[in-house]
């Protein structure tokens, strides 16, 4: 035995913790970005550097670097590395299902293949956190393994090696003797006794009935009774049903030792650990940000980044430049995130790998990559609007006078009149209670105000003259819903007169003017109008700390969101020698006008001037701008803003970039899009980049032109298939790229299923777009069986050549035996149903009534090996105990292999 060989039977106790080279951590930085802006999600990566040997060592461990000794890792080892040095094979990545995830890299690999490995890795890594199947697999298997050593090395020192190793190569000739679908099928219940008929009891003759009672006395039934159940609980099946989890069933009622049972229950831990690896293969191989209420500029209004992926929403949104289809959308929950605050104040929050475009408009930047000091590029001018005016759908509430209520009370109007007062008798107040109740339960507008009641016109669509009403409301108006009063509060007379002609035009309602001091009020009463305005998003109550540009008015065109912000700055902001001022309570309100700004042009300056008040200024060429596109309606702050230009003959040329200030460190969601052509879009005001997969990676990103043969030449010999063998990396890369051509195309579903014309079907294209989203679906839900059972198709067999061979004898090759697509799903299903093992269950603890174990081979068409058979009886008798046999079928005949400890023998079933 060699030396690595014996240490690794001893176990490794030193582990490899290399930082990568400052070249490769370049590299990995930039393929972990291309990989994110695919839109995959895995946790925290830990490449390693190691050698060939070293690289085998932690082979021989399954990727760990702590496991419990024993001989086979060291005889693993011994077969790794003699392959590697006759050239038979190398390891180029290995991956560990963690979190963190842990990743090796081989030394002497070159550039390409550590290009190429590094993006197959972050693949993985995303499948392991994002599959169902691996949904259950510990996250921390980093040091469970490391307790499992130490509880194996425990007991080795206090019962010998030899002893302990002895039972590990029992349990390990069993480790695949487990329910690989257990995490998602309860297998055991409870079940209710049977109440059935039962076996009599058996009594002793009496001649004479009256005798009866003394032949058969009450103690002697009761244990007849007694006995009779006993043998029917002996006679029960144990277990009730076959039991697949064949080591579950052994730890439970095996006669083992504390210690024996711990190590048992070791070896099947981590044989369900790797189990969904073996259940994902081929889509695993094959698969290989920011926050949500960040404003995206769109043609569908400036939405948040959490209605566009919530919805699914297909838009053109702005790239920084020009308008683009969004063409994928994704969701990550509890990210680590960066949010970065500039000079002006502009703010992003996404997660730590969201890319920004840099000040110099050629580089980007990671947000943890950004360092105080350091330009961004802002995202001006964008000019991305919708085309059509938003439509209004209210009801208002149908109009009741006084004397419906009065008919319905049975009473004058004068006494509902009267009865708010207290001045009715109680016998009418009853009935006046009686007959509002009914109304209010019926949803009907009801005031003692008929005014108040009254039925309003009802603008059909938010056009600009709502749009301006809606301003002036926002900034210095008030709506209570339970006065059911609307006002509007200003020291401009002008303004006040405008809003009085606004109200009148829109809702065919004068409101009433009286002096509050210094200011004017202008009022009306008008339940309909409230609810109208809370329909439209405005505020109620005293809630100035909490209002914010209503959602309509952000889905609108552009002369509509010019119109409101008018109406805002009419009523709270000025122009003077400092440029143009808008100051308001609401944190909210000031972060979305600074955005909207932006897509007029205007770059604006947001501070928190004083406690709880803050201040947009815009001076420069963006108050120039702000006057061209925006304006004020009140002609004394109109003078005042071309007082302010005029004064300025040419101004300085404004920076499109800003200074960062602050980073700061949280968590929370994040959503992302995929931009077609781009994969940039404008979001929160800075250019943000987006962007299986380590092809896609690495032809649509990471290679250069120099790389791209040594790829090609590499990856062929990754990908190639021989014959009766399935390549997992071959036929999941490719059945991969088939789904989500195929959903892009709309080549799924009833109708293409069924299209006979197979030029039709040949050119057939919807364009639909949605294959990225169905495969993460696919990544998502599937295991391998599931996945070639429903997406392996005709067209995708004879694509790619794929037929059943079979070994001739006569000519000693294997020939091909079958072009029929059903044999050839036949064949993939046979092989990956249990990972073409053989299907074990217990059947009976109790065979024989003589606690001897029964175990039944399901027969799928493949007799078992009789060598593997008897030797793994063997393991199973050193572990049960007692006799163990197993049903099976040898040539079509139905037999029964028993093992008594020592030999092995055969019976008919």
């Amino acid at each position: 035995m060699t030396a690595m060989r014996k240490q690794l039977v001893r176990g490794i106790t030193k582990q490899y913790t290399t930082s990568l080279p400052s070249d490769l951590e370049a590299v990995r930085a930039r393929i972990e970005g291309y990989a994110r802006d695919f839109g995959l999600d895995f946790y925290d990566v830990i490449f390693e550097v190691l050698d060939w040997n070293q690289l085998n060592e932690v082979a021989a461990y399954g990727g760990f670097p702590n496991r419990y000794p024993h001989w086979r890792f060291g005889m693993e080892y011994e077969e790794l590395s003699k392959s590697y040095s006759w050239g038979l094979s190398k390891i180029y990545e290995m991956v560990i299902n963690t979190d963190p995830c842990y990743a090796y890299l081989l030394y002497s690999n070159s550039l390409v293949d550590q290009k190429l490995v590094m993006a197959h890795v972050y693949a993985h890594c995303d499948f392991f956190k994002n599959n169902l199947f691996f949904a259950h697999t510990s996250r921390k298997m980093m040091d469970e393994m490391a307790n499992h050593k130490t509880r194996v090395m425990r007991y080795i020192d206090k019962y010998g090696q030899d002893k302990v190793e002895d039972f590990i190569d029992s349990c390990l000739a069993l480790e695949n003797l487990i329910d690989y679908h257990a995490f998602a099928i309860k297998r055991r219940r409870t079940l209710v006794e049977d109440e059935g008929p039962r076996r009599p009891v058996r009594k002793l003759r009496a001649d004479r009935q009256y005798m009866d009672k003394y032949i058969n006395p009450k103690d002697f039934m009761e244990d007849q009774k007694k006995s009779v159940e006993d043998d029917m609980k002996r006679e029960k099946l144990f277990p009730e049903d076959p039991e697949k989890d064949v080591l579950l069933f052994l730890m439970e009622y095996a006669p083992l030792e504390p210690w024996e049972r711990d190590v048992l229950s070791i070896i099947r831990e981590e044989s369900y650990y790797f189990a969904p690896q073996g259940q994902t293969k081929i889509m695993n191989e094959g698969w290989a940000c920011v926050v949500p209420n960040t404003l995206v500029f769109t043609d569908h209004g400036i939405l948040a980044a959490s209605e566009i992926v919530d919805c699914r929403m297909r838009l053109m949104i702005h790239d920084g430049e020009s308008p683009r289809e969004v063409i994928d959308h994704a969701e990550f929950k509890g990210k680590n995130t960066v949010k970065i605050t500039t000079k002006r104040g502009y703010e992003l929050e996404g997660s730590t790998t969201h890319q920004v475009l840099m000040g110099d408009r050629t580089s980007w930047k990671r947000l943890s990559e950004i360092a105080p000091g350091d330009l961004v590029t802002l995202s001006g001018n964008a000019g991305l609007w919708p085309e059509k005016y938003v439509s209004l759908e209210w009801m208002q509430g149908k109009k009741k006078i006084l004397g419906d209520v009065a008919d319905e009370a049975g009473c004058g109007i004068w006494t509902v009149i009267r009865h708010p007062a207290g001045m009715v008798q109680s016998r009418s107040a009853s009935a006046i209670n009686s007959a509002m109740a009914l109304h209010e339960s019926d949803g009907l507008c009801l005031s003692m105000m008929q005014n108040a009641c009254m039925e309003i016109n009802i603008p059909s669509v938010l056009d600009e003259r709502l749009a301006l009403f809606m301003g002036y409301l926002t900034a210095d108006g008030h709506i209570s819903t339970v006065k059911k009063t609307i006002g509007l509060t200003s020291d401009d007379a002008d303004q006040i007169k405008h809003f009085c002609r606004l109200s009148k035009d829109l809702f065919g309602i004068t409101p009433s003017v009286k002096k509050d001091g210094n200011r004017l009020r202008a009022s009306m009463s008008s339940e309909n109008l409230g609810g109208f305005l809370v329909y439209l998003g405005l505020e109620t109550g005293q809630a100035a700390g909490l209002k914010n540009i209503p959602s309509l008015v952000m889905r609108s065109p552009k002369k509509v969101m010019a119109s409101f912000l008018k109406g805002l700055y009419d009523s709270d902001g000025h122009a003077g020698p400092s440029g143009i001022v808008l100051s308001t309570s609401s944190f909210e309100m000031a972060k979305t006008v600074q955005i909207v700004l932006l897509n007029f042009g205007i770059v604006a300056t947001r501070k928190n001037q004083q406690k709880d008040i803050w201040q947009i200024r815009i001076t420069g060429l963006s108050a120039r701008r702000f006057r061209d596109e925006i304006g004020f309606t009140l002609e004394r702050k109109a003078k005042k803003l071309d007082s302010y230009l005029s004064d300025r003959k040419w101004f300085k040329k404004e920076e499109v970039a800003d200074a960062v200030m602050t980073v700061e460190h949280g968590r929370s969601d994040v959503c992302d899009f995929t931009v077609n052509v781009s994969h940039r879009y404008a979001a929160g005001g800075f250019i943000n980049h987006n962007s299986f997969w380590h092809s896609k990676i690495m032809t649509e990103k990471a290679l250069e032109a120099s790389e791209v043969i040594d790829y090609a030449d590499h990856h062929s010999g990754t990908v190639a298939m021989g014959p009766g063998r399935i390549n997992p990396y071959k036929i999941g890369l490719e059945l991969f790229r088939d789904i989500e051509n195929r959903w892009n195309k709309g080549r799924f579903g009833k109708e293409y299923n069924e299209c006979d014309d197979m030029a039709a079907k040949k050119n057939w294209d919807l364009k639909l777009g949605l294959g990225r989203q169905k495969i993460f679906e696919i990544r998502k839900l599937y295991n391998d069986i599931m996945f070639i059972d429903e997406f392996l198709t005709p067209e995708f067999c004879r694509r790619h050549k794929l037929f059943v061979y079979a070994y001739n004898s006569s000519s000693d090759q294997y020939e091909i035996a079958s072009r029929e697509f059903q044999k050839i799903k036949k064949q993939f299903l046979f092989q990956l149903t249990n990972f073409g093992q053989p299907i074990i269950n217990v059947v009976d603890g109790n065979f024989k009534n003589r606690g001897e174990l029964l175990l039944k081979h399901t027969h799928e068409g493949v007799d078992l090996k009789h060598s593997y058979a008897c030797e793994t009886l063997k393991r199973l008798h050193n572990i049960w105990r007692r006799p163990v046999a197993i049903e099976t079928k040898y040539d079509g005949v139905a037999k029964i292999l028993i093992c008594d400890g020592v030999d092995v023998r055969e019976e008919h079933a």
